[in-house]
């Protein structure tokens, strides 16, 4: 069961440059871009609106999932036999997600750089 979605693309443009600048990949922009505007998506509305793979789209999600950026809850919707869907949401909003990445990406390199000879 698909789902329509009516993104702005202006919008979903402007957070998808503000994730890439603060570290994220191509794929996991896309995604928080497009669970940033629409609440509830399925890996089928992934693939079909931005334009990705199944399998990259997954990978991009467990990722994300992962950190902690996203949830996931399978839900049913016809009640009786069937499959559940699982369906994606944010936990956070965007721009807690973004302070969050760039807190990490400096911890990381105060890390790295923090060697002793």
């Amino acid at each position: 069961m698909l789902i329509f979605i009516q993104l702005d693309s202006k919008r979903a443009d402007t957070v998808f440059a503000m994730l890439r600048d603060g570290g994220f990949t191509k794929n996991q922009s896309k995604i928080l871009a497009m669970l940033e505007q629409v609440s509830d998506v399925g890996l089928p509305e992934f693939t079909l609106y931005l334009g990705m793979s199944s399998s990259r789209a997954s990978e991009s999600l467990k990722t994300l999932l992962r950190t902690g950026y996203i949830m996931a809850m399978d839900v049913k919707y016809v009640m009786g036999k069937g499959r559940s869907r699982r369906i994606y949401r944010l936990k956070m909003p965007i721009e807690e997600i973004l302070s969050d990445s760039r807190r990490r990406v400096a911890v990381m390199i105060t890390y790295r750089n923090n060697i002793d000879p």
